[in-house]
């Protein structure tokens, strides 16, 4: 599954679903992220930015300085056959800007040179 996700006719993010059947691999600096455990793939990539749990939903996790989410529909860590709790869902890579409040999204459109609606 690819999604993209388009907002004010720009595009904001491109989201990867977890491969079936696992001939096709998505990696991000060398992690398999569909391929590893959900807390393996945390653990790498906290060595390589901050990575956190995502506030409404704990059970998936946030990487803003790399523009990247890692869902998965709830936790099972402990448990590699339940591949929806044991391995991530989905990946979404986001534009700059995805993650900004809505006063650090009009700060940044006004630094862009845009007018306020």
């Amino acid at each position: 599954m690819v999604s993209i996700h388009c907002s004010r006719g720009e595009l904001g993010a491109i989201e990867l679903g977890r491969p079936a059947g696992g001939q096709d691999i998505v990696r991000f600096r060398g992690i398999d992220v569909f391929g590893l455990p959900a807390a393996e793939v945390v653990v790498l990539l906290r060595g390589l930015a901050t990575i956190i749990e995502a506030e409404d939903d704990p059970a998936s996790f946030i990487a803003p300085d790399l523009l990247l989410s890692f869902w998965r529909s709830f936790e099972a860590d402990d448990e590699p056959d339940e591949e929806q709790g044991h391995y991530f869902s989905s990946v979404l890579l986001a534009r700059p800007g995805y993650y900004d409040t809505p006063a650090e999204a009009a700060a940044r459109r006004r630094a862009a040179g845009h007018q306020e609606p």
